[in-house]
């Protein structure tokens, strides 16, 4: 822990560094009251309130179908404009679109709502990556696992608070509240990052007129799927994240119909358990900072896979709040480790100037993963064709399958 104290404080003094953290914590704990708010809008106007899962369906689909439809170019241009300019735009905008939410539902309903969560997430599109894309840009190569591990830190625990502050909040005073909170937060997060001075990077110039810009985009996002797909460094951790993601969106349309029946206070439960997957996050993270760079990162991934399956099961098992709390922290644990290895795997194997490209394309598999999954288990769950904690139990054990296979591979 002590080289994790060390490069906490070392890291801290880099004036660019701590804004971006401070600047991802506001940010993220705004969105963990989006989260609990949004969650409260759809159970309030679901079409049947007692099984809201055909309308949280949607949720996946508003989310990520814009990073599927714009997140390679998102990527590609990334690529070429100046990296904190593009965080800080995007951030302001999702702002405003957030406080719109609140006078659209007024007026059009859930239907409004799901149209400027598109929105939002359009921008989110371009600020994913740019955000994975600047950090290195910001601090040394040797330190990239520590200032990954604070980065998801700050993540975590800005997920504990705000889930644990949101999910009251919202249960007494409403999702208006929690959606009003969530724009303030993201104009603060844009003070913290127009204050970030990363090193400034050599970009390929562009074609003259709108014809050669379209083709060195169309170029550059083929450039990028060509080094995600033949380098197996890349591929490897971006294949696990998929595989994470297919299981978070049977998670999304099973497992929170399965709370709702589990516990009394849905959204103040719901804020609980994400409070406890955060504390078990900052677990995970402290642990990789710690010991990460012992483990080679496959065997950290497949580890990790095999321990959120084992959480999933347990998951659909829990009963009673306590044990969902439990199973939250295990799960929070084992998701930290995975994400700050992959974020650090691919970071160090990316050329700077090629890193927005391959990090668009791993948001637009992951989205794609998670859409199709919660699009197709949502429709099978409203018709009663599958069970719901049968549906959580197949996503533990597709990801214990998998993470089996890499440790037997890695020993191969």
């Amino acid at each position: 822990m002590r080289s994790l104290k060390g490069a906490g404080s070392r890291l801290f003094r880099n004036r660019s560094f701590r804004a971006l953290w401070l600047g991802q914590f506001i940010s993220i704990f705004g969105d963990r009251l989006h989260y609990l708010a949004l969650l409260a809008l759809i159970v309030e106007r679901a079409h049947d309130p007692g099984n809201p899962a055909p309308e949280l369906a949607l949720v996946p689909a508003v989310s990520f179908l814009p990073t599927i439809l714009a997140g390679p170019l998102a990527g590609a241009l990334v690529d070429t404009w100046d990296t904190r300019r593009v965080l800080v735009i995007s951030d302001f905008l999702r702002g405003c679109i957030v406080l719109l939410i609140i006078p659209a539902v007024a007026r059009g309903g859930l239907p409004a709502a799901f149209a400027l969560v598109f929105l939002l997430y359009l921008a989110n599109s371009f600020f994913l990556p740019a955000r994975s894309s600047i950090l290195p840009d910001l601090v040394e190569s040797q330190e990239l696992v520590e200032a990954n591990s604070l980065a998801t830190l700050a993540g975590v625990c800005a997920t504990i608070a705000g889930s644990a502050l949101g999910g009251i909040l919202v249960e007494r005073a409403g999702w208006r509240w929690g959606l009003a909170i969530d724009g303030l937060t993201y104009f603060v997060s844009v003070g913290f990052l127009a204050s970030l001075r990363p090193r400034p990077r050599v970009r390929a110039p562009r074609s003259a007129g709108w014809t050669g810009v379209y083709r060195d985009l169309g170029r550059d996002v083929n450039e990028g799927f060509r080094l995600t797909v033949r380098n197996p460094t890349v591929l490897g951790p971006i294949l696990a994240l998929v595989l994470l993601w297919i299981a978070g969106g049977a998670l999304h349309v099973a497992g929170t119909v399965l709370l709702k029946r589990r516990v009394d206070a849905f959204v103040s439960g719901t804020g609980g358990l994400l409070s406890a997957v955060g504390f078990g996050m900052v677990a995970g993270t402290l642990l990789t900072a710690w010991r990460g760079k012992r483990w080679p990162p496959r065997v950290s991934m497949a580890m990790s896979l095999v321990g959120i399956g084992v959480s999933l099961l347990l998951f659909s098992r829990a009963f009673s709040l306590p044990a969902l709390l439990g199973v939250g922290f295990l799960a929070g644990t084992f998701v930290a480790v995975l994400l700050v290895t992959t974020e650090s795997v691919v970071q160090a194997a990316v050329a700077q100037e090629a890193r927005g490209r391959v990090f668009a394309l791993r948001d637009f598999s992951t989205r794609v993963a998670v859409l199709v999954t919660a699009g197709l288990l949502g429709a099978a769950l409203g018709r009663g064709w599958v069970d719901h904690a049968a549906t959580v139990a197949g996503a533990g054990a597709l990801l214990m399958a998998a993470g089996v296979w890499g440790c037997i591979g890695w020993k191969r």
